[in-house]
């Protein structure tokens, strides 16, 4: 398995599901390991289902391509949200205070329609993992990917109200 995923049942991460993330994480299979099977359908939905918690560290570095919002043309968003900049404090505050939501939830419960997202801000953690979160603007939602190899994994959804703009 690639990525050890956590269940959180009612926004409270099951007991020790963190620590052994930790341990996968500096512990990564072997070169000679097989990939995971292809999920199936079923698998898919759930994983779109349930909230899934990324394990977040203390943060290293934090590397802001654009402090801006833009919509799906790359254009300036045509109503900046207030305050109209990510910066270094807002995502150092939105990984202290974000707890993990479904992609269903985001979709449904959280009026996020990816309309202006923030352009990329990559994420070191002290322990050498790599994120790149983005942020859309109407919502309090930042997507969360892991970054392996230079390479985008995965997506994790993530919440914050008191970082809604």
């Amino acid at each position: 398995m690639r990525l050890l995923l956590l269940r959180c049942v009612t926004l409270l991460c099951i007991p020790g599901a963190v620590a052994a993330t930790q341990a996968h994480a500096a512990h990564p299979e072997p070169a000679g390991a097989a990939p995971a099977p292809p999920a199936t359908k079923l698998q898919e939905d759930q994983r779109r289902m349930d909230p899934r918690a990324y394990p977040l560290g203390k943060v290293r570095r934090i590397a802001l391509s654009s402090p801006r919002f833009f919509d799906a043309d790359g254009k300036p968003c045509a109503t900046q949200p207030a305050p109209a900049r990510i910066t270094e404090r807002y995502v150092r505050n939105f990984l202290r205070q974000a707890f993990p939501v479904s992609q269903v939830a985001v979709m449904n419960d959280y009026g996020s329609f990816g309309e202006c997202t923030s352009d990329n801000v990559d994420v070191q953690f002290t322990d050498g993992r790599q994120v790149r979160l983005s942020f859309a603007a109407d919502s309090g939602v930042g997507y969360l990917s892991p970054v392996i190899k230079g390479k985008e994994e995965d997506v994790y959804f993530y919440y914050c109200e008191a970082c809604k703009r």
